[in-house]
């Protein structure tokens, strides 16, 4: 990356797309790269303006705070964000949902050194904002990796909704199935849980809500291709 003019190009490619932001963030949450969609949508001339801001010196009162927040658990603690739902600003000042997702990024000696992430818009979920905000919250249960792995008619119940209604919710957001999300959930937990643990598979396996670790390995083979434990020693292998 060294010989390349500009290593960082990510900012740029997405400047295109305007119903997603992009940003990547220091190991103190300050901006380091953004797309052009998030200068405009915070108000700001350039994206260059945001470098070195946080995301509450950004974003206006508790949406700013809520934020940053989230950034501060997810450096703190490694933890991943997948694809939750929750509320954005939009270019005209409204706010909007949106899915965001957020890694965490480490140095060589594998300490957390910041974090990149996107969000991208669901115009539909506006229509219906009560529903959507039930559905948030029953996301966010079931993304929690400390909690119970939740079942398809837990998810439902805990949104309002029917198992019906729900599928297509979640098919219209995440273009799986309800039962395929809560599967990729799961598989997800599992996997940081093998890289960064070393719980025994057994005890991963009833984490993630699975009746043994012969269900658990038959799955997570189908999905990743590799058993736990050859997953697990391939992640403690340097250079893999």
């Amino acid at each position: 990356m060294a010989v390349l003019d500009r290593p960082f190009v990510c900012g740029d490619l997405f400047d295109g797309v305007a119903d997603t932001i992009f940003f990547v963030k220091d190991g103190a949450g300050r901006y380091v790269a953004v797309n052009q969609v998030l200068a405009q949508r915070t108000g700001f001339q350039s994206k260059e303006a945001l470098v070195g801001l946080r995301a509450d010196e950004v974003f206006p009162g508790e949406l700013g705070l809520r934020i940053a927040a989230q950034d501060r658990l997810i450096l703190e603690n490694a933890h991943s964000l997948k694809g939750e739902l929750e509320l954005h600003l939009y270019p005209d000042g409204r706010e909007g949902w949106c899915l965001t997702w957020k890694e965490p990024l480490f140095d060589r000696g594998r300490r957390v050194a910041g974090l990149v992430g996107l969000s991208r818009d669901v115009r539909g979920a506006n229509a219906a904002p009560d529903e959507t905000l039930a559905l948030s919250h029953a996301l966010r249960v079931a993304q929690d990796p400390s909690g119970r792995a939740l079942k398809a008619g837990d998810l439902a119940k805990r949104a309002g909704l029917s198992a019906f209604q729900l599928d297509q919710r979640i098919r219209a957001m995440f273009g799986l199935s309800a039962g395929q999300y809560l599967m990729r959930l799961r598989i997800e937990r599992a996997s940081e849980s093998l890289r960064r643990t070393g719980e025994p598979i057994s005890q991963i396996a009833l984490d993630c809500g699975y009746a043994d670790q012969t269900a658990f390995t038959r799955q997570f083979r189908k999905v990743v291709g590799l058993s736990p434990g050859s997953y697990r020693r391939a992640k403690a292998s340097p250079g893999r």
